[in-house]
């Protein structure tokens, strides 16, 4: 009898479970996106990787497959955290295990141009140029030592691209080759790196399934005390 009880006790509580991951998932609106490669010339040990994080409104989520703008249901829509880590790509090409020379926290007021749902999940963004960066500290040596600014862009939905520009003070747009600036030395990474964007569980998520567990193993001792 007490097995019976102690099981149905147990489904009980995984169901609750069940059901607080469902309600906190449906409202987390958090997504990270992410993109690591190699720059390329013409800085050849120059390897960077850029995480950003977007909060999407739930309304914005729900919408048809397809590209939107920053209004009406997606007028929510904003860049929570943006930064790009600096790596010496000779020395260990791997990101995930190459030490991190520097990181840049940039500035989450960037222009969003277009916003892809997928399937009900956010699945790539169109930004203009992030605040640019001017690396003077352990990754000056391999990324012009000082003369160089630095500015992220992301585009065609899921890539992403470094600009570089020499004299600092030059807007990234001087790699447009439609704007050119007189006097300016710019481009952008050889290679455009492919995100990845996935959910970020609020918070509050983490706090329900705790206590979702926590009713589990209180409710199984009662019934042993029985």
């Amino acid at each position: 009898m007490w097995m019976t009880r102690s099981r149905s006790v147990v489904v009980g509580a995984l169901l609750a479970v069940a059901a607080t991951l469902g309600a906190g998932s449906a409202q987390a609106a958090v997504y990270r996106g992410s993109w690591d490669p190699t720059y390329g010339s013409p800085f050849a040990d120059l390897g960077w990787k850029a995480t950003a994080t977007f909060d999407v409104p739930a309304a914005c989520l729900g919408q048809a497959d397809g590209s939107y703008g920053r209004t009406g249901l997606c007028a929510g829509f904003s860049v929570l955290s943006a930064e790009v880590d600096f790596y010496n790509s000779t020395a260990n090409s791997n990101p995930d295990t190459s030490p991190v020379l520097e990181s840049f926290f940039l500035n989450t007021s960037v222009p969003i141009n277009g916003i892809d749902i997928t399937g009900g999940k956010l699945s790539g963004l169109d930004t203009g140029f992030f605040g640019s960066f001017v690396p003077t500290g352990g990754s000056s040596s391999i990324a012009g030592n000082g003369l160089y600014s630095f500015s992220l862009v992301l585009f065609d939905g899921n890539k992403a691209q470094l600009i570089y520009a020499h004299p600092t003070t030059t807007s990234a747009t001087c790699s447009n080759p439609f704007t050119p600036v007189t006097d300016a030395i710019c481009g952008v990474s050889a290679t455009a790196a492919t995100g990845v964007f996935a959910p970020v569980p609020e918070p509050g998520t983490y706090a329900l399934v705790l206590a979702g567990l926590g009713a589990l193993a209180v409710s199984v001792r009662r019934r042993r005390r029985q």
